[in-house]
């Protein structure tokens, strides 16, 4: 699995804390107390709860209690935050499926790349692994994924497991540890390739997300290019934003 810094475990631990407050109606516990009931130095939780603010699940005022916000608990799935699929549906409350369709090694820019309209900015003669993945929630299939990622030098590409999130084989295949994404938003009809590997009957019109993956160095960890149908109500993409005024 991909490797975490422990500044974001401490967020988790947080949340989890959080998620006691909101189903209690309560308050958000004070530095001290969350320094004491965590194990973490007052230093840590001050950076932990200044990026749950930033996520949108507290807001604190000087002088005053830290505030929950209790809506977070009922909305979908972030897109301000990136989860692998099986995750977030589980999360939800769904029973998850994944189905890889295709999974092959490829060079950029041969014919059999297809790649006249790419979704990437990779160059030609990088080599990369092809994936087209299926995600299902409760047995429906609602994400179409085609997945890029580059391979670097001898990476280990024995007893790979394609079905692992993007993430971890970005990981194993070209080095990069992902520290962010940029994402870009569109709507589309479904292709008759990508409705046949729906299992739908007739075309529907999508969500269509491509996004790239990045290191801290900015490599190129990963390209995606994923299409969505309507989807179950707790997994309806959900946009979480602070309000700056004046």
């Amino acid at each position: 699995m991909s490797r975490r810094p422990e500044s974001e475990d401490l967020v988790d631990v947080l949340i989890e804390i959080w998620a006691k407050g909101d189903r209690a109606h309560a308050v958000m516990p004070s530095e001290p107390q969350l320094a004491a009931e965590t194990g973490a130095s007052r230093a840590s939780v001050r950076e932990a709860l200044i990026r749950l603010e930033e996520r949108g699940y507290i807001h604190r005022s000087h002088g005053a209690r830290t505030a929950i916000n209790s809506r977070l608990g009922t909305v979908g799935a972030r897109v301000d935050q990136q989860r692998d699929h099986l995750e977030a549906i589980a999360r939800a409350g769904y029973e998850p499926g994944l189905t890889v369709l295709s999974a092959a090694y490829d060079v950029i820019g041969t014919p059999a790349g297809g790649d006249s309209a790419p979704f990437h900015d990779l160059a030609p003669g990088t080599p990369v692994l092809r994936t087209r993945k299926v995600w299902s929630a409760d047995g429906h299939p609602y994400v179409l994924a085609d997945d890029l990622i580059p391979v670097v030098g001898r990476a280990a590409t024995d007893g790979l497991d394609e079905s692992e999130p993007v993430f971890d084989l970005a990981e194993r295949l070209n080095g990069v540890a992902v520290a962010w994404e940029t994402v870009w938003f569109g709507a589309d009809q479904l292709a008759p390739d990508e409705q046949e590997a729906l299992g739908l009957a007739a075309p529907e019109p999508v969500l269509v997300l491509t996004y790239c993956g990045v290191g801290a160095g900015d490599d190129v960890a990963y390209w995606c290019r994923e299409v969505q149908l309507s989807a179950p109500p707790r997994l309806r993409n959900v946009l979480v934003r602070r309000v700056s005024r004046g």
